[in-house]
């Protein structure tokens, strides 16, 4: 067997150390482009298979990035916890969040949860697992490897939550029963056989599968939440609200639903000595404030009435010098890591499309496809997207292993030559499907006009998020769909299967597909994460024209120039463990 430990050598050790001890050897989620307000009516939309943010994606040294917790960061958050600074002030994008735990994975949960409430683990980044030593001791101390699908995880036994509350095993179960059945963690029974007590330090956790990733899915996701069983079903949904026993960093002070939540520091935490980035508290006070307009949170800052707040990369010009990559005077600009790619696919039901009997016509359409002009009509450019260069996202892990500068350029005359060969005449109609709030107009008229500029003639179906979730998943509707696609695992491998596993879908895959061999080299992949493995795999799609990976884009958080670093969770920075400058002052007067 084999066991991950957690040398706890220092009060901030960075990852987690890997020790061989004697035995044996070893959904889909829709994201916007252009302004966040997209990003989030997709998060609420859909988020199956919503991608554990994290790794970097950096193309460019100069480029600022929010970079997981280095050892440096730790070192100096360290000694702020002895002198924290009083307060924070930060805007939420969504109205719709809960402080209550095992709430519905809306983006207003996204920016409070890492400080409210524990999960077994950390994940440092998206490609992060047990044997890199990305996973950061949190609840769970140590995991033991008992086979493939078994793993035995002792947790720390002085754990206490803010009420006072001993979390042992019993309370372990009950909140991985809760996320079960709150759908809070929407895929955790698909993945999670059983959770199972050894004794009150010690849990057994039995997967369905094991795919790369799967356990540090199960241990880190990030609507987990650990909670105590007696806590929970003593009190009311109210209380659960204004005055949760957490076990996170923080506590609750006021919630105002749908407008303002202020946190407040737990001034007697359970671990004494963090072992994991979000335990680090060295903000006293969190002030989040809900503007869900863009061009609003922009003025806020502006205005000096946020310390912190995402932006449109249309309002980037405002705080950062493109030409030189550096933030202007008074500010500090970081870019989220790509974590969701915008993605084309061919309906590949025979018979019904066009597209799904001739591979020509497919390659002429992908041939057309400039993703740089796609993504400059989203409104971002070379600082704030990245084109796809795989049918993935560059943080998620394994993307490095099959990236291709060469994957299905962009080229017009070689397109032209490819709907010839198809025997279509000009002019031959195909429909794109698209979602009005996902995609601008812009969008759909850059794409349009790359593929009329072959010989197509192209009917764009723009509907709204529901009747897109709708008709997506019938193949009568359309011949192109544009999208944008997440990995649950944070492991290209698991955006595959969410797209293209039958078992997930009425009519073969997310764009229709009946392909044995396709099916035959996803399994594969799964059973074995290989760079062979996940090339064979990459390269069948390309090959044969079924899908391609467009750009992908970050999220833009723009701070006063008093914080100067804000460390990345899952999707969104970790607020409690910022670094700042001397004099910082913060926008409320401390």
């Amino acid at each position: 067997m084999r066991k991950f430990h957690k040398l706890i050598s220092t009060a901030l050790a960075v990852a987690m150390a890997v020790s061989l001890l004697a035995g044996c050897g070893n959904a889909d989620s829709a994201s916007g482009a252009g302004d966040n307000s997209q990003e989030n009516a997709a998060a609420e939309a859909d988020t199956g298979n919503e991608a554990d943010a994290g790794a970097a994606d950096v193309d460019d040294a100069t480029k600022p990035t929010l970079d997981t917790v280095t050892e440096t960061v730790q070192t100096e958050l360290a000694a702020a916890l002895d002198t924290p600074v009083e307060s924070m002030t930060i805007a939420m994008t969504s109205a719709s969040f809960d402080t209550a735990p095992f709430s519905p994975p809306t983006p207003g949960v996204g920016p409070i949860i890492y400080m409210l409430w524990a999960k077994m683990f950390f994940q440092t980044n998206a490609a992060a697992t047990l044997d890199n030593g990305g996973m950061q001791p949190w609840i769970g101390k140590e995991v033991t490897k008992v086979d493939d699908l078994t793993y035995d995880v002792l947790i720390f036994d002085n754990v206490y939550d803010s009420q006072g509350n001993h979390i042992t095993a019993d309370d372990i179960i009950f909140s991985y029963t809760m996320c079960a059945e709150t759908a809070a963690f929407e895929d955790l029974s698909s993945i999670l056989d059983s959770v199972t007590k050894i004794d009150d330090y010690n849990v057994e956790f039995k997967l369905k599968s094991s795919m790369t990733g799967i356990i540090e899915e199960v241990l880190s996701h990030n609507n987990l939440c650990i909670v105590s069983k007696e806590w929970y079903e003593s009190t009311s949904g109210d209380e659960r609200q204004s005055n949760p026993a957490t076990t996170g960093a923080y506590t609750v002070q006021d919630v105002a639903q749908g407008s303002s939540v202020t946190l407040v520091r737990n001034e007697d935490p359970w671990q004494k000595e963090p072992t994991c980035s979000p335990q680090i508290a060295n903000v006293k006070t969190l002030y989040y404030k809900v503007i869900t307009e863009s061009s609003m949170r922009t003025i806020g800052l502006e205005n000096r009435e946020l310390d912190n707040s995402d932006i449109s990369a249309t309002d980037l010009a405002k705080f950062y010098d493109v030409n030189a990559r550096t933030a202007l005077d008074g500010w500090n600009v970081f870019f989220s890591p790509a974590t969701m790619v915008n993605c084309l696919f061919c309906n590949m039901d025979s018979g019904v499309s066009i597209l799904a009997d001739n591979l020509e016509l497919r390659q002429a359409i992908f041939a057309a496809l400039d993703a740089e002009e796609i993504y400059y009509g989203a409104g971002f450019d070379e600082v704030t997207a990245i084109k796809a260069t795989a049918l993935a996202a560059p943080s998620m892990g394994g993307y490095a292993e099959i990236a291709d500068d060469g994957y299905l350029p962009s080229d017009l005359e070689a397109a032209k030559a490819f709907f010839e060969a198809s025997g279509q005449p000009q002019g031959t109609e195909i429909t794109l499907l698209s979602s009005q709030s996902l995609y601008t107009d812009a969008v759909r008229s850059v794409i349009i006009a790359q593929l009329e500029s072959v010989g197509f003639t192209v009917n764009s179906l723009a509907v709204d998020q529901a009747l897109f979730n709708t008709y997506k998943n019938d193949s009568t509707q359309w011949d192109l769909i544009i999208d944008t696609k997440g990995s649950g695992t944070g492991h290209v491998v698991s955006l595959w299967d969410g797209l293209f596993n039958p078992d997930n879908y009425q009519n073969g895959s997310v764009c229709f597909t009946h392909d044995d061999k396709l099916i035959e080299l996803l399994e594969a992949a799964k059973k074995d994460s290989s760079t062979e493995n996940l090339k064979a795999f990459n390269d069948y799609i390309s090959e044969n024209a079924i899908a391609k990976g467009l750009y992908a884009s970050s999220k833009i958080f723009v701070t006063q120039s008093g914080i100067t670093d804000i460390p990345m969770g899952v999707l969104l920075p970790l607020y409690g463990p910022c670094n700042f400058a001397s004099d910082y002052q913060s926008v409320v007067g401390n």
